[in-house]
């Protein structure tokens, strides 16, 4: 993520970022990987959509990813363009997709049957290739949906195409965007395209998304542990006695007792035993053996 400004120490090599307090950042790292996330998938998207619809190979990479303002990414964008406008329903709000003007040329000579080489008409788009790439933004537009599946829920649609990016009006000039930076090849050409999304609509599906894995985490987090803990307590030693069940009996009786005195229990011959560990009583059983050793089985 890129501040709104930087600079860099060159005597003491430190980096250093200035902080503007107007302009308070809440987009963290945390916010940044999950975007990256859907944007790299969108990338991909985009690529088949374009390799399909220009019938050429291209790829389509992200490279970076900045937080500016609304009016320092229309100023950003040269004079004449392709700036595809999208509804971000149900986030109440809208995203840019640009296309640079040479490649919106490309885009429109391919399909057509063109050789579509590097030299391309340096004009503006006629009404019909207006169109032509109407259908094209639509396919991208539509490829937001599928890339956030599982970050960000909305259903993106084109609403609007302009040539000159003053007219796209789509935000005030303070608002905080979030813009992405893709590099595409195709035809052996080399092409930078642009995402705008406005942070204040964004940041709650990210912040919403970010709970929803974290509580998954925490949840896997706590049954390895219940596990681990019942493995160990399984594995831990313990003392286990078989006796018969306590009788009562007057101290005199006991106090001179002898080898060779005999006591009734009033227990039967076939009464169950009971199976203790530090005085606790958790089975019964019959006493036996099993070969020339002593058992009893629970029952």
């Amino acid at each position: 993520m890129v501040a709104n400004t930087s600079a860099r120490n060159r005597a003491g090599g430190a980096s250093t970022e200035t902080y503007d307090f107007r302009n308070p950042s809440k987009f963290t790292r945390d916010h940044q990987r999950l975007l990256e996330q859907g944007l790299e998938a969108y990338a991909d998207q985009t690529a088949s959509v374009i390799t399909s619809k220009l019938r050429a190979s291209c790829s389509h990479d992200l490279e970076s990813l900045q937080q500016i303002t609304y009016a320092s990414f229309i100023n950003s964008l040269p004079e004449e363009t392709v700036l595809l406008a999208t509804s971000l329903n149900p986030l109440n709000s809208a995203g840019m997709i640009h296309l640079p003007l040479n490649f919106a040329m490309l885009a429109v000579d391919l399909p057509l049957g063109g050789p579509g080489d590097d030299d391309q008409p340096q004009r503006g788009l006629t009404e019909i290739e207006n169109m032509l790439i109407g259908d094209l933004g639509s396919s991208l537009a539509g490829a937001l949906r599928f890339s956030f599946d599982g970050i960000i829920t909305w259903f993106p649609v084109l609403t609007g195409q302009f040539s000159t990016p003053e007219l796209a009006h789509a935000g005030s000039h303070g608002d905080q965007m979030l813009v992405a930076t893709f590099r595409m090849e195709i035809k052996e050409q080399e092409f930078k395209t642009m995402l705008a999304l406005p942070l204040a609509p964004v940041l709650p599906s990210l912040d919403a998304t970010l709970a929803e894995r974290q509580a998954e985490k925490g949840g896997a987090k706590n049954r390895d542990f219940t596990a681990d803990l019942e493995a160990r307590l399984r594995l831990a030693p313990v003392t286990v006695s078989v006796r018969l069940r306590p009788i009562q009996g007057r101290l005199a009786d006991f106090a001179n007792i002898s080898v060779g005195d005999v006591f009734r229990l009033g227990h039967s011959p076939d009464s169950p035993w009971e199976v203790t560990s530090h005085g606790v009583v958790f089975a019964h059983a019959l006493l036996g053996g099993e070969g020339t050793q002593a058992a009893f089985r629970v029952i």
